[in-house]
């Protein structure tokens, strides 16, 4: 279900008139009202806008504005390109307006007929307060156009819209102003007679006023049939229901169109993005000189190893990664370190028991080489060396050969090599 939020703001002119009374301005007020596929959902909110910013969730926002703010204006032009079109409509309308240009925000509409087309000029301050004003509400507003051509239109009708103290008159699809009740009927005869003779064939008006009108308050050339609807509502409701949504104006356009406005917001952070950007680009430059000063120190300390490795063991031919072959190395040694301890304590285990038995047996050294147990010794006898020899082979299961022996006064000086059986 589509739903809408209408938006009535109050006229910068109203606000103006507050402030030479001393009183404080209506920043944010106006008149809103929910709808549904034009039908109102809720009863119409006069006042501050604050509440409307809630009832603004999932809905498409349109904010009307008074038509006696903005300019209609007809203009031609010559081409087709539209950024030149907008950048030479001001000057173009230039000699139309008392303001200067400087001053005004100007809206391209449609072209119809032979390169013209209709524009639409408001008060650069006033469209900056109506901007303001949804901003700080929240508001992401869709479309922002007068009321004059909010109403809808049909061919060779004229449109009157009366409220309290103003009226809104639409004249045509591009064509349209706003006037006090006691302007109108000049008004409307001027634009009349300055129509070149193509008059409506008929004027809807609608009366929201409390006391209502009737045809004879208007002096109009009889041949146009005066339509009056007596509107027992708010002009915003009958707005709501009738309105133009192919309007051909939307003032959300050039700066202050959304696309802009997140473009000036992001412009805000433009300074500090740059820093942002600035640090992170030192934050990667530090970190790749890191890497490449890494990167060449551990290249300089594998070359070292590899120099290393290969004075340590030059039998080496091919060097692939020279940490863990020299760790392998390594475990290779202690493993065998490893055996060698092993193999020891074991031959000891076996041949302590007899060499302590043995009396008078002094050792003078003992040595141990590849599985071989060297020891000197003196004994008193060689009765004593030959009993010691047969006890070690017999007892302990180990092969005993004599290397040497010889008698030195009272005893006899031998070394003896012990090797396990079958070694």
């Amino acid at each position: 279900m589509a739903r809408e939020l209408f938006i009535f703001l109050d006229s910068t002119r109203q606000n103006n008139a507050r402030l030479d009374q001393n009183l404080e301005p209506a920043s944010a007020h106006g008149r809103w009202v929910l709808c549904s596929n034009g039908k109102p959902l809720g009863t119409l909110i006069k006042g501050p806008l604050l509440s409307a910013a809630k009832a603004a969730r999932d809905a498409r926002v349109i904010v009307i504005v008074p038509g006696e703010d903005v300019v209609i204006a007809e203009v031609s032009l010559p081409g087709q390109n539209k950024q030149r079109l907008q950048a030479a409509l001001p000057f173009a309308l230039e000699d139309q307006l008392i303001d200067d240009v400087g001053d005004l925000h100007f809206v391209l509409g449609p072209r119809y007929g032979n390169n013209k087309y209709v524009a639409a000029v408001v008060n650069r301050e006033c469209m900056q307060r109506w901007s303001t004003i949804c901003d700080e509400l929240g508001l992401r507003v869709d479309v922002m156009v007068p009321d004059t051509l909010a109403l809808s239109t049909t061919i060779g009708t004229w449109t009157i819209l009366l409220e309290d103290t103003r009226s809104i008159v639409r004249t045509g699809v591009y064509a349209g102003f706003a006037a006090d009740h006691s302007n109108l009927n000049e008004l409307l005869s001027t634009t009349i007679s300055d129509a070149d003779g193509v008059t409506p064939e008929r004027i809807d008006i609608i009366d929201c006023r409390d006391i209502n009108i009737s045809n004879n308050d208007f002096s109009l050339d009889s041949g146009i049939e005066l339509h009056v609807n007596n509107f027992e509502n708010d002009s915003l409701i009958w707005l709501a229901e009738h309105f133009d949504y192919e309007a051909p104006i939307n003032l959300l356009s050039g700066e202050f169109s959304r696309k802009e406005k997140v473009k000036g917001q992001l412009r805000k952070w433009y300074p500090t993005a740059i820093l942002l950007a600035a640090v992170l680009f030192l934050n990667i430059t530090t970190k790749v000189i890191n890497y490449v000063s890494l990167s060449n120190e551990s290249q300089r300390l594998t070359a070292e190893m590899e120099r290393v490795y290969k004075s340590t063991f030059p039998q080496a031919k091919r060097v692939v990664n020279a940490a863990a072959q020299m760790q392998q190395k390594l475990k290779s040694l202690q493993s065998r370190a490893g055996d060698s301890e092993s193999s020891l304590s074991s031959m000891l285990t076996q041949v302590a028991p007899v060499l302590r038995a043995t009396p008078g047996l002094m050792i003078k050294s003992l040595r141990y080489q590849n599985g071989r147990l060297d020891i000197e010794s003196d004994l008193g006898n060689f009765s004593a060396l030959n009993q010691l020899e047969k006890m070690l082979s017999e007892r302990a299961g180990m092969k005993v050969e004599v290397k040497s022996a010889s008698q030195n006064k009272n005893k006899v000086v031998s070394r003896l090599e012990i090797r396990r059986q079958g070694s």
